[in-house]
């Protein structure tokens, strides 16, 4: 099989998968009922700045909820997803906020775009790059940047043993292909950006998603998390090391 074959059939798998968990499968897992990724959202969303007049591609626009946020700012968004289904539900939830004439929304692997180059100053992606063929997709980021444009990316990583261990348990929540990022291959796939900087979360804060499997759980979790979230700020500022074993990385890079 041609590396094009490999590649297509990966994207049909990935497009298949979310589809259905787009279309209402059941491919969320029980804690995600208490938001745990709004706090990684809330970091990346500060450092986003103002948006106004801003080009922003995002990359897998999912549920549409961030497309609508990143409207909603100011920003001129083009937003694209694998899934034809995720495409149909961010237009819809644009069109209930009259935001479509701020966006559009395509269909497309990160791994080919369809925009010329030098076209945005901004791209944004939560939990997408590691879904994909990194080598082309960060080729194809490169290319639509403009130059001293900027990325941000807030993905799971891999080297957490217990997380490592929750993921083997429960493939019904992921696809077959997906592959959390590990921070030191980082220099290596953004060597073509001029700079990259990451930040991690949910370190300590892991306990109170752990918390929400137990009875009561999910009301004792905003207390709980945000305490726990200030003592990881501060170890993770004392011991960058440590970032190996949290759950969450931002991502900046810049072309």
């Amino acid at each position: 099989m041609s590396t094009d074959d490999t590649l297509e059939a990966r994207l049909q798998r990935e497009a298949q998968f979310h589809d259905t968990k787009y279309s209402g499968g059941d491919s969320y897992p029980a804690h995600y009922s208490v938001g745990p990724t709004q706090y990684v959202y809330n970091r990346m969303r500060d450092a986003l700045g103002s948006l106004d007049g801003k080009h922003v591609l995002e990359v897998g626009c999912g549920e549409g909820w961030i497309t609508r946020d990143l409207a909603k700012r100011g920003a001129r968004v083009s937003a694209f997803d694998i899934s034809p289904q995720a495409a149909e539900n961010t237009r819809r939830i644009l069109a209930a906020d009259d935001l479509l004439e701020r966006c559009t929304v395509g269909v497309m692997p990160a791994e080919k775009l369809q925009y010329p180059d030098n076209s945005f100053d901004i791209a944004v992606g939560f939990a997408i790059i590691h879904h994909l063929d990194l080598g082309k997709a960060l080729a194809e980021l490169h290319r639509v940047l403009r130059p001293g444009g900027v990325a941000y990316f807030a993905e799971p990583l891999a080297t957490n043993p217990a997380i490592a261990l929750y993921r083997r348990l429960t493939p019904q929540y992921r696809t077959p292909d997906e592959r959390p990022l590990v921070l030191r291959e980082l220099p290596q796939l953004l060597s073509a950006f001029t700079h990259y900087e990451h930040q991690e979360f949910y370190l300590t804060a892991l306990g109170a998603i752990a918390l929400t499997y137990l009875p009561g759980g999910a009301r004792l979790f905003p207390g709980l998390s945000a305490g726990l979230h200030a003592i990881d700020r501060m170890v993770l500022r004392a011991v960058p090391a440590l970032g190996s074993w949290a759950w969450y990385t931002m991502i900046k890079v810049t072309k």
